[in-house]
């Protein structure tokens, strides 16, 4: 990927900034204290990276009530060595580490519940930065010569990235502001302005050669605009 294309990509130490929380392909604000991130159900691979991340933490939580379960086997049996007080032992740090486990896991979801605004951002950063990667993977094409298009269209995808990267910043700007304290609202009319002004950039973009392999990009950058735009406006007048 060139520079200029890597300079555009949101990378995930931005996001951090940009947010004030930890953002990962799983979770916000980390796997302690944070949420779900709710696109995490539409990937396979993201539901399996995030089975396997259960069934880690689960054998963690296990390990540690271990030392609950002996303790109560302790107190409550004569001798340790026997099989059914093994098996007590082994229920009791197993319903302990379930209990935890649900516990966990239901924080987290009404943790999601709050910062439903972010996670649908965050949504739109993904296919930004999918659009990103298409572009370095069609310039990679042309230098192949296995593609031919024009490279005013090539310019116009990419003012039109800068343009919904912008808006992605403002709103996420503007999430963390309303999120962390509601009155700035100098800050947040700001923000939305530029929002406003962006979309309209996108909107009057125009391609010049429709069988480019750049248009369906432009449009593509063109709808995070207008989702970035509608989900602001949404959470703003919450």
């Amino acid at each position: 990927m060139n520079p200029e294309l890597k300079q555009l990509t949101i990378a995930a130490k931005e996001l951090e900034q940009l947010t004030g929380l930890e953002v990962t392909d799983l979770f916000i604000g980390g796997m302690v204290g944070g949420a779900y991130r709710p696109n995490l159900f539409k990937t396979r691979q993201r539901f399996l990276s995030f089975c396997l991340t259960q069934l880690f933490i689960f054998v963690l939580i296990f390990i540690f009530t271990l030392p609950i379960g002996l303790l109560l086997v302790r107190n409550h049996a004569n001798s340790v060595n026997d099989v059914s007080t093994i098996t007590w032992f082994l229920q009791v740090s197993f319903s302990v580490s379930t209990v935890v486990i649900v516990g966990w896991n239901v924080t987290m979801a009404l943790k999601s519940k709050t910062l439903k605004p972010l996670a649908h951002l965050l949504d739109e950063v993904d296919k930004y930065n999918e659009i990103v990667q298409a572009v370095a993977i069609v310039e990679r094409l042309e230098a192949l010569g296995s593609s031919q298009t024009h490279r005013m269209d090539r310019q116009q995808v990419i003012e039109a990235l800068m343009i919904a990267r912008n808006s992605l910043v403002c709103g996420l700007m503007t999430e963390k502001i309303l999120r962390q304290n509601r009155g700035l609202l100098a800050r947040r009319v700001d923000l939305l302005m530029n929002i406003e002004t962006n979309l309209t950039t996108l909107k009057t973009m125009e391609v010049t050669s429709q069988a480019s392999e750049y248009v369906e990009l432009l449009n593509e950058a063109l709808q995070i605009g207008i989702s970035v735009h509608q989900e602001v406006q949404q959470f703003s007048q919450r």
